[in-house]
């Protein structure tokens, strides 16, 4: 289980205020601002990205100084030769216009000095320059809760402040009409115009030098409300001000020491995955500050979740060359979706002709990792040979085909042999295997082995995974491509369609993976899997329990102990877990996260409560007594914001019988 900050808990009310995600009640009337409609560019500066490499401003008598000037510019997120933006911009003044806004970085007890010039005819408010000690800058809501600088139209306004409580943090600034009776309305409205000025604000330990190859990624979103306060079809996300496939890409080396700082400056919640490689979370924190951790509480992990406001700390090195990539798990946040025209709605299918990276949009950062000298791949033989199949059979979900993932036993299966969830892989450590994977479907599609520290060409991205001169296709119908790998560790995994083509994942493509130590067998009464994905075509999908809407009971024998291996894979839904005696959880013990045992600090008994989100595999350990209980799997929609809200369905409860005699 993920250590949390003292206010990990705590409400995000105030963040979701502060990023315009809770409408005040005159937001529908106050119509655009004087910065002009959100897609009129025509004759603005076109302003570059931002990459939080160096901080704004110079120490002056003691005080770090710096020096803003709000101004418009044109914003392309997705390249110079797509669609533009009209942004409010926030930057150092005299410099080119740059999205997100600049960073402040500063150690604790550092004195600080913000002149604010604002060139608008309406007036600038700026939240979240100040120190988040004490009840001011306590919990997620911290960057709202200081007095904003407020600069009216053609002036200049200077913010002082002593930041003492190390974090991650950011601030945010508005272009907002006159006419306020007592100040800012504490509801901002934020215009998609207001959407890129937005900024990171590090607080360093006194006395601790910054890592100057440490890279900040800031996630941020834009979205933009009519005259009558709705919003445009959906929400488009950014890392850094760019959006896939203009996302910066990333260069290391094998055996670099890399070290990141992600940050959630968003009212969505967003589940980071990194392919190919397990990273240490360092740290974690909110607009309150953090939390870091020491060797017995730092767990490894391949997917950490960022609530809004929320930040992280990784580390990890690379040791495997290739391409690889770090996006969000919610395919609304990473997907095609992501790559519509910003004035409508996506559609339910990928443009005519997508293929490769084009199905992949958003929250995506490609990472190239160039061999290091004498490197040579796995070429270990000989190896177990395992032959899976992609089958589909049509009509299963009306009109709609169901797929399915099934080795081979002996002979091939038939073509329409769907099951679901697909087959389950076990693989020993150390082992050397090769996958066969026979695509008899009837679209390409990639097969990502998530979790699995293995080689680039096998990763599964289509269009992506591979090297420069080898970039690996999907698998065509009527194709097979062979994956190679050796597996370093046992753990839980999960093997899934990737960048498919439509909703081949919810209509079947996905399975557990279980790796074993050697000399060990799966034991399936014992060793039980939970696969929590969905069963259905479109989006929002029912939800399945190891490929069941309607899961049946189970059946332990008291006093034996089980491990219980819980795996997402739902295209975009939270999913919390309980194993209940009535209505009170019992207790169990975790082991692992992301098929990574988790350090001693962390090897608890506890209440057997657990959140899971999309990309995360989690192991317990419990005991039962005799009686008879429930497991309780609640599914939750992506059902947007107060201020941005979607139709979904309503949450989903699942709640399986678990006897034991």
């Amino acid at each position: 289980m993920t250590p949390t900050s003292p206010s990990r808990c705590a409400s995000v009310a105030l963040t979701c205020l502060l990023l315009g995600l809770v409408p005040s009640p005159s937001q529908a009337a106050q119509g655009r601002t004087a910065g002009g409609p959100p897609l009129d560019v025509d004759g603005l500066e076109v302003a570059s990205f931002e990459d939080f490499r160096s901080s704004a401003g110079r120490m002056q008598d003691g005080v770090w100084t710096v020096e803003l000037e709000a101004r418009p510019a044109a914003w392309y997120p997705w390249g110079p030769d797509n669609q533009g933006l009209r942004a409010h911009v926030l930057v150092e003044a005299g410099e080119p216009a740059r999205v997100p806004g600049p960073l402040i970085r500063v150690s604790a007890g550092t004195p600080v000095r913000v002149t604010l010039r604002n060139t608008f005819p309406d007036t600038l408010v700026v939240r979240g320059l100040w120190d988040r000690s004490g009840e001011m800058g306590g919990g997620p809501g911290g960057a709202l809760r200081g007095r904003p600088a407020v600069v009216a139209p053609g002036a200049t306004a200077e913010v002082r402040f002593t930041p003492t409580t190390p974090g991650t943090f950011f601030w945010m600034g508005r272009v907002m009409e006159d006419g306020w009776s007592d100040g800012p309305p504490p509801g901002l409205p934020r215009r998609g115009n207001d959407r890129a000025m937005v900024g990171a604000l590090v607080v360093d330990p006194a006395g601790v030098a910054p890592d100057p190859a440490e890279r900040i990624f800031l996630i941020s979103h834009w979205a933009d409300p009519a005259a009558d306060g709705s919003f445009v079809p959906a929400s488009r996300f950014m890392i850094n001000g760019r959006s896939w496939p203009a996302t910066e890409r990333l260069r290391y080396t094998q055996g670099d020491s890399v070290r990141w700082r992600v940050l959630n400056v968003t009212g969505r919640v967003h589940p980071m995955h990194l392919h190919g490689f397990y990273f240490s979370v360092d740290a974690r924190g909110d607009q309150g500050g953090e939390v870091v951790y020491g060797d017995a509480e730092r767990q490894l992990a391949v997917t950490e979740t960022l609530e809004s406001g929320e930040a992280a700390q990784l580390t990890w090195v690379p040791t495997e060359p290739g391409n690889w990539i770090f996006h969000c798990h919610l395919m609304r946040h990473m997907s095609w979706l992501q790559t519509a025209d910003v004035g409508h709605p996506p559609g339910d299918h990928p443009p005519d002709g997508a293929s490769g990276e084009d199905l992949m949009g958003g929250l995506v950062m490609g990472i190239r990792i160039d061999a290091r000298p004498g490197f040579v791949s796995d070429t270990a033989s000989p190896r177990r040979r395992l032959d899976l199949h992609i089958t589909r059979r049509p009509g299963v979900f009306g009109d709609a085909a169901g797929y399915g993932f099934v080795l081979e036993d002996g002979a091939p299966p038939a073509a329409d042999s769907v099951h679901f969830p697909g087959s389950p892989i076990v693989l020993t450590r150390g082992e050397p295997a090769e996958i066969a994977v026979h695509n008899r479907a009837d679209v390409p599609l990639g097969v990502h082995w998530h979790g699995l520290e293995l080689e680039s060409w096998a990763d599964g991205v289509p269009g992506w995974s591979g090297y420069p001169d080898a970039i690996r296709s999907a698998v065509a119908p009527g194709d097979t491509f062979v994956v190679r790998m050796t597996p370093p560790r046992a753990g839980t995994f999960m093997y899934h369609a990737h960048s498919e083509p439509g909703h081949q994942l919810a209509q079947g493509l996905y399975g557990p993976f279980l790796v074993l130590e050697p000399g060990e067998t799966w034991d399936a009464l014992l060793d039980r899997l939970f696969l929590l994905g969905s069963l259905g075509s479109g989006q929002d999908p029912p939800p399945a329990v190891n490929g069941r809407r309607d899961p049946g009971p189970i059946d332990l024998e008291a006093g034996r102990t089980y491990r219980l291996r819980f795996m997402h894979i739902s295209p975009d839904d939270e999913k919390r877990v309980a194993l209940l005696d009535g209505e009170a959880p019992v207790t169990w013990q975790t082991l692992a996260k992301d098929g990574a045992d988790l350090p001693p600090g962390l090897v608890t008994s506890e209440p057997a409560e657990q959140r899971i989100d999309v990309g995360e595999t989690y192991d317990f350990q419990w005991t039962p007594r005799p009686g008879n209980y429930t497991l309780r799997i609640v599914t939750t929609f992506d059902r947007g914001t107060p201020a941005f809200p979607r139709e979904a369905p309503a949450p989903a409860t699942q709640d399986i019988p678990v006897r034991v005699r």
